[in-house]
């Protein structure tokens, strides 16, 4: 249980569905939170969290509609249904394993399949809300980012609010690292009030070693399974010297990125480029795999530790099943603190800190929703850029009770 601020008995609790479809695209991960307050008399009890793979034929209709695929507006509206009702049912089926009906929960919210991330302007997802709520009987709430756009943010990254009102500390640096298909970070140096928060994605997490992994296996597998493959690899330094060389890594926060810059057209031009030089598969995994840990930990030196040391890194994500990438991650950070005078940070999990690793996203997404949904503003323009606070989220309501 995390409580911070108030009592957990405070008001009456809010039952809180999140689901979570990250930039990996491999399924849905959910979590469902009992809270009470708001704002920073919030707390918040974890009580079940699942995951769900996407059907395979529904995970390859997605990727279809990356660049550089073509698609008709017809197909478009069959997968926004298709990943609606798919959201639905996955729903409906953790309200069944934790013994709710439909009704009970005070709000579903959800982030679908990412087509497109355009910083500054906004963003085009899948899945129909109202199919979610039709299934579920709960207000549902999806488009978080969009309001943020609207003030003129880059609707990214919304973590950092979350991760200010559950891990701030008053005499200890920690960073929040979420591992997921890209990396993003959120330190909080000690003492930190919300107005002074910044955030950034750092680079790449999952997304190009799935993809290299996808491409040397031929489809045969999608990601490394408990980094075996990098474990048995060579990284190969000087290309991993002109990976990171890529001008995202220099550019200074505020800043996101995504599949834009990361995606497999990314990833096949460093299995080219490698396979050129006579790397074998593992170690191209592996090359990919210190480009995570390596941009990361950079990332650190260039932007956080001049500023002040992290006591803590604190992983969450699907990245943190990965011991290689951890390994890596952490032996980069600490060299990196050494570097700039900094003690070497103490990596952990959210697992650590009372939280389930792989559920933090979807955490994230009910408490925005809720604070939206109750009037409060949720985004923090010291990071995303907007020019004012906003609530977050997009309504559908749910049908009239007792017609689900």
């Amino acid at each position: 249980m995390v409580t911070r601020g108030g009592r957990a008995g405070e008001g009456p609790p809010r039952l809180l569905l999140g689901m979570m479809v990250g930039t990996s695209c491999d399924g849905v991960s959910a979590c469902l939170v009992e809270s009470h307050g708001l704002g920073p008399e919030r707390s918040a009890q974890v009580l079940r969290v699942g995951e769900e793979p996407f059907p395979e034929g529904l995970r390859q209709g997605i990727f279809g509609l990356y660049p550089p695929h073509r698609f008709s507006a017809r197909r478009l509206l069959t997968l926004h249904l298709e990943v609606g009702r798919f959201l639905g049912e996955a729903a409906r089926r953790l309200m069944e394993q934790a013994g709710l009906e439909p009704g009970q929960l005070h709000l579903v919210a959800f982030q679908g399949p990412i087509l497109y991330h355009d910083p500054g302007a906004g963003q085009m997802e899948l899945g129909e809300p109202a199919l979610v709520a039709e299934a579920t009987g709960a207000v549902t709430v999806n488009r978080l980012r969009a309001a943020d756009a609207a003030a003129g943010g880059q609707g990214a990254p919304l973590s950092p609010y979350v991760d200010y009102l559950l891990f701030r500390h008053r005499d200890e640096g920690r960073a929040v690292q979420n591992l997921g298909g890209i990396a993003n970070v959120t330190p909080l140096f000690a003492g930190i009030e919300s107005h002074q928060v910044t955030a950034f994605d750092t680079g790449p997490a999952n997304m190009v070693i799935d993809g290299v992994v996808s491409l040397v296996t031929g489809g045969r597998e999608c990601f490394d399974r408990d980094g075996r493959r990098a474990a048995r690899g060579r990284v190969d330094e000087a290309l991993l010297a002109e990976l990171l060389a890529h001008p995202y890594f220099r550019r200074p926060p505020p800043k996101t990125t995504g599949r834009e810059a990361f995606g497999l057209p990314y990833a096949r031009r460093l299995v080219a480029r490698g396979t050129a030089r006579g790397l074998g598969p593992d170690d191209l995994v592996a090359t990919a795999t210190a480009l995570t840990a390596e941009s990361l930990a950079q990332a650190y030196g260039r932007f956080i530790f001049p500023r002040g040391p992290m006591h803590r890194v604190i992983l969450g994500g699907g990245g943190v099943r990965n011991p290689t990438l951890r390994g890596m991650i952490a032996r980069a950070l600490a060299r990196e603190a050494a570097a700039a005078g900094r003690p070497a940070p103490v990596v952990e999990s959210h697992a650590d800190h009372g939280l389930p690793d792989e559920g933090r996203e979807a955490i994230t997404w009910a408490i925005l929703a809720d604070e939206g949904l109750h009037g409060v503003p949720a985004n923090l323009p010291s990071v995303t850029g907007a020019r004012h606070p906003a609530r977050l989220g997009q309504v559908s309501w749910p049908p009239p009770r007792g017609r689900v």
